[in-house]
């Protein structure tokens, strides 16, 4: 071969390792931006227990009464009313126009409720879910047979949030790191 083809080779080897190069950096760009533009849905998670005042009081109607405060607290103008009312620490302009998601777990065998706020705020997330156990303790009030206590207050070390980006970018690294090691692999078998 002569050296004009080794250099006819040469140019063509860096030509394709640049179009390759420049793709997964677009490819990598592209992705990661789309990576960032899924909104983040943060959760808290408060509690309250419903107890009775005497013994007397049967532990099923106890615990359909924990029922009937968990459909009430899940409710969407139960949220509403409890954003309304509510000027928590980190209520601001931002926060109220935050989506707010609320439902309620009750856990088996107990008067035990868990309040479970998703919003794409995470002050807006523990203040709903803080707002809510305060909602359900004055609603419980006048109640005569149980009284409603907190047992579990939102804050923010217990907020979760999703999609976990961090290994959504990971991901997305090694797939291009993969394909540029396999398109490297078949430029230098190429030519």
């Amino acid at each position: 071969m002569t050296t004009a083809g080794q250099a006819q080779r040469q140019r063509d080897r860096w030509r394709y390792i640049g179009i390759l190069v420049g793709g997964l950096a677009l490819a990598v760009a592209f992705g990661i931006q789309l990576i960032l533009l899924i909104p983040t849905t943060y959760t808290a998670t408060s509690a309250v227990a419903l107890r009775p005042l005497s013994a007397d009081v049967p532990a099923d109607s106890v615990e359909m009464l924990a029922h009937e405060y968990g459909v009430s607290l899940s409710s969407a103008e139960t949220a509403e009313l409890a954003r309304a009312d509510g000027s928590g620490a980190g209520s601001g302009a931002a926060d109220n126009d935050a989506d707010v998601s609320v439902s309620t777990v009750q856990d088996p065998g107990t008067a035990t409720l868990r309040i479970v706020v998703e919003s794409t705020s995470r002050t807006a997330a523990i203040d709903a879910a803080n707002q809510l156990a305060a909602y359900a303790v004055a609603e419980g009030e006048d109640d005569t047979t149980t009284r409603v206590v907190p047992v579990v207050e939102a804050g923010a070390a217990g907020v979760t949030a999703v999609p976990p980006r961090q290994l959504y970018v990971a991901t997305l690294l090694c797939l291009a790191a993969l394909v540029l090691a396999g398109g490297l692999y078949r430029i230098r078998e190429r030519t």
